[in-house]
């Protein structure tokens, strides 16, 4: 049926937006398609469609002014070979045929919505970067550069991701994430929608200074750290609860005075594990933290220097990078704990991403105390007993939790140890 069959200059069309001259409207000469794969793009499988784009082409060639030139085989004109349209005013011609804006004046209109966005009103520290930025976009988008994370194809996206960076520079203080949305976009779930490309944008904006929408204040929740153990807050002694308690990063770094009369502390990756030890606890400081947030860094960057720091985690190479991970955001010397590799015949096989991750934690300098038992996972092929819970219950009254025999091989033994800690605790409970 004839309003099933593709439209000649439309699939043209497309293949021109495709094409560099489409894209970036430089083009030393005529823009020229193969007939063979012209027809391809058309999806014309029929003898019927190939008939119907042929006469369609044909009949626009003859009205174009020459815009349009339709190539024959030299000894049979009934035999097309190539399109071809004219670098002067073919594309103008195309587009007006179609009733459609031509690429180049689309170029122009996505480069004004940037052009125009310079003026935005934002506050000091945002007002040095964001003219420059935004004239690069606009030369960008004039020259058929990629603009990412802005989108080519539709202006309306652009121009809404432009509103809300604006309105995200703009915020003050701290809030939720969706109550933030729902003041900014009138809608509670669209600033996670837009975030990946939001966060793309603060990046390029502040020249990698400002990464996420957290350093801007808008959280997903708030801050808060989790922890057993001895701690004073000026006249606050919270180590008269018996059971865990949360701070938040805004009472951590506002307090004038934080103590601890801990031995030492320790750092649990899983909140399971850490409530099972809050029971048993008595004289180390408890934070459970998996990858650490801000009030985490905080509460550690408060601790004096010289209380011992130890870490609790699973031991896939996930677990290990947390590890590595909170060594390399606190610059403190945190050691593992009961951080052995512990095979199981039913283990997990690594992962082609977990093996390269291993790869990359195995040569890492920071992380040379921790070769044995990373080798032994690779050698392996597998994860081991990894998890924290598979240890069970704690069986022992405070400090270090659990005894040799429940760890099924040797530890990972923390760099620099000296067999005792804080009082002549061994940090490896042995």
């Amino acid at each position: 049926m004839a309003h099933n069959l593709p439209d000649a200059l439309r699939v043209f069309a497309e293949r021109y937006r495709e094409s560099q001259a489409g894209r970036t409207g430089i083009g030393a000469s005529d823009f020229t398609l193969d007939y063979q794969k012209f027809l391809k793009a058309a999806h014309a499988t029929t003898a019927e469609a190939r008939i119907h784009l042929e006469q369609q082409l044909r009949r626009a060639a003859a009205g174009s002014g020459g815009h349009l030139v339709i190539e024959t085989h030299p000894r049979d004109e009934n035999i097309l070979l190539l399109l071809r349209l004219k670098r002067d005013g073919g594309e103008a011609w195309l587009f007006q045929h179609l009733g459609q804006p031509p690429p180049t004046q689309e170029r122009r209109q996505l480069a004004s919505v940037f052009a125009e966005a310079q003026n935005a009103a934002l506050p000091e520290r945002w007002q040095t970067a964001w003219q420059p930025w935004c004239s690069a976009l606009a030369n960008k988008a004039e020259c058929g550069d990629s603009i990412a994370p802005f989108q080519r194809s539709d202006l309306a996206a652009t121009r809404e991701l432009l509103q809300v960076l604006v309105r995200v520079l703009n915020w003050q203080g701290q809030s939720l994430i969706r109550f933030a949305s729902c003041v900014i976009c009138g809608n509670s779930k669209r600033l996670e929608t837009l975030r990946p490309r939001l966060e793309q944008a603060l990046t390029q904006l502040s020249a990698g200074s400002v990464t996420s929408l957290e350093d801007l204040g808008l959280l997903q929740k708030p801050r808060q750290v989790l922890l057993h153990g001895p701690l004073r807050l000026g006249d606050l002694d919270l180590a008269a609860l018996r059971g865990p308690f949360s701070l938040s990063e805004t009472d951590l770094r506002a307090a004038c005075d934080l103590h601890s009369a801990a031995n030492r502390v320790l750092t649990v990756e899983n909140e399971t594990t850490f409530l099972e030890l809050a029971k048993r606890n008595r004289d180390t400081l408890l934070i459970q933290t998996s990858y650490p947030n801000r009030a985490v860094l905080a509460l550690l960057q408060r601790l004096p220097a010289e209380l011992p720091v130890f870490h609790f985690g699973d031991t896939d190479p996930a677990g290990f990078d947390i590890l590595r991970d909170l060594r390399q955001r606190t610059g403190r010397r945190i050691q593992p704990l009961h951080m052995a590799y512990r095979p199981h015949p039913d283990s997990p096989i690594l992962s082609a991403e977990e093996k390269t991750h291993l790869t990359r934690l195995l040569g890492d300098p920071s992380m040379a105390d921790c070769r044995e038992p990373l080798e032994a996972m690779r050698k392996a092929g597998t994860k081991g007993d990894y998890e924290q819970e598979s240890l069970g219950p704690p069986e022992l009254e405070g400090w270090p939790f659990y005894g040799q025999q429940r760890m099924g091989g040797k530890r990972c033994e923390p760099s620099g140890a000296t067999g005792s800690v804080a009082g002549g605790d061994s940090p490896l409970g042995e």
